[in-house]
């Protein structure tokens, strides 16, 4: 029996020995499946590895963080070196960043710096850790303050990277000029995500602030209170398409003494295609690249730009042929009443073969709009009454009582507006021959 604990005790000992050294063989694999799919997910930032020091309880990596202008393409390499510690399970890293050496900088994190940790587990879950210090920055010579909360956010990916939960903590900065005072209270940001395929995420999110001031020279105050933004992504029809529910919402805005709320604005996608949404997506990627990348022939530089504009096109009629409906609702409460609004376009389900193209597409698109403003509110402001004037005289609003109203639809190439139907020209043709 005591043998048989020794060797037990024995086998558990070179287990844990070897665990760091086999921990950090499957860090190093998953950096570089991981910088990879970083890579490929977005066009603003390229991560490099230019060496991978791997040793028995720690290891060293050094590389360059590119930022890409979105612009000219143009690369802005930022060096970077990750000390790595090897445990039992699980492996950190912490990033140093060749940040420059300017005096304004050093102002502003004198004493310690930003630091950004990844720890990984050897079942290939990730958490990413970054930590921002409080700021306290002061430019008499300009009259310019920055008062900075100090300020975390956590990502934490699960095995596979198809899981994401993002948490991010931000409780507040002033920030001061001889003519303008900037505050913002609370910043909060939570989204827990699932990969369903391709470049779309399903989940939920909010983003909530509780309260944004901005104070200007000879000017009332703007106030901002009780900022929130939810939404949800959903799969349905077993994965094949998903809805989306955006809604946004106000307490309160004042500005000097006034203040009025509550306030909100949904945005609704429904009955989405999935296949259709992601290869829509890689052709706008595909032609926010090319927009990026420079080079030296005219005519090929032409060619592509014209294939990106036919798939982008092509996805577009897609999207709409596998049937979309997209709704919008607001309500914005005035001092002389509410302002509503309601939009909703849709458009049937069609076959492959019968796909209308994309510059047809109000042949089959379907569509309702309604507008209710306050007369007095024109009257009260008078910018936004001169706005308002044409449409009245155009007929695209009506006033009843109290209230200018729109109400319109749009059917079989038809728009009813507020009763009067018109019908909508063929493209291409002459509204003088309609």
């Amino acid at each position: 029996m005591k043998k048989t604990w020794i060797i037990a005790g024995g086998v558990v000992v070179a287990a844990a020995a070897a665990a760091p050294w086999a921990v950090g063989m499957l860090t190093e694999q998953q950096w570089q499946a991981a910088t990879g799919d970083f890579n490929q997910a977005q066009p603003l930032f390229i991560m490099e590895t230019a060496e991978y020091d791997r040793g028995y309880l720690e290891s060293t990596i050094t590389g360059q963080l590119y930022v890409v202008d979105p612009d000219t393409g143009e690369r802005h390499a930022i060096g970077w070196t990750g000390d790595v510690s090897h445990g039992i399970t699980s492996s950190t890293i912490l990033f140093n960043f060749d940040l420059p050496e300017d005096e304004e900088f050093e102002k502003v994190f004198p004493d310690e710096k930003p630091t950004l940790t990844v720890t990984t587990s050897a079942w290939g879950s990730s958490l990413v850790e970054l930590d921002v210090p409080a700021i306290d920055y002061m430019d008499e010579e300009a009259g310019e303050s920055l008062n900075v909360s100090r300020s975390y956010s956590t990502l934490e990916f699960s095995a596979g990277g198809e899981q994401m939960n993002l948490d991010m903590q931000w409780p507040g900065l002033v920030l001061r000029t001889p003519d303008m005072r900037l505050s913002m209270e609370n910043l909060d940001m939570e989204q827990q995500a699932t990969l369903l395929t391709g470049q779309l995420w399903t989940g939920e999110g909010s983003m909530t602030v509780a309260k944004v001031s901005v104070a200007a020279r000879d000017e009332p105050e703007v106030v901002l209170e009780g900022l929130e933004v939810v939404s949800d992504t959903e799969a349905v029809n077993d994965d094949q398409s998903f809805n989306l529910d955006s809604t946004m919402t106000l307490d309160k805005v004042s500005y000097g003494d006034e203040g009025y709320g509550p306030h909100s604005f949904d945005f609704r996608m429904q009955e989405v295609d999935v296949a259709a949404w992601n290869e829509l997506m890689e052709a706008a990627q595909a032609m926010q690249e090319l927009s990026m990348a420079s080079g030296d022939d005219p005519q090929k530089a032409f060619q592509q730009q014209m294939q990106a504009t036919m798939a982008m096109t092509g996805g577009l009629e897609k999207l709409m042929a596998r049937g979309l409906t997209v709704v919008t609702d607001m309500d914005i409460s005035s001092p002389e009443g509410p302002v509503t609004g309601h939009l909703k376009v849709a458009h049937p389900e069609q076959p492959d073969k019968d796909r209308v193209p994309f510059m047809l597409i109000a042949q089959t698109i379907e569509g309702e709009m309604n507008l209710k403003i306050p007369v007095a509110l024109g009257e009260r402001y008078p910018e936004l009454g001169d706005q308002l004037m044409p449409m009245v005289i155009q007929g695209a609003l009506v006033e009843e009582g109290d209230f200018y109203v729109m109400d319109a639809s749009l059917k079989d190439m038809t728009v009813n507006l507020n009763g009067q139907e018109m019908p909508i020209p063929m493209p291409g043709t002459s509204p003088m021959l309609q």
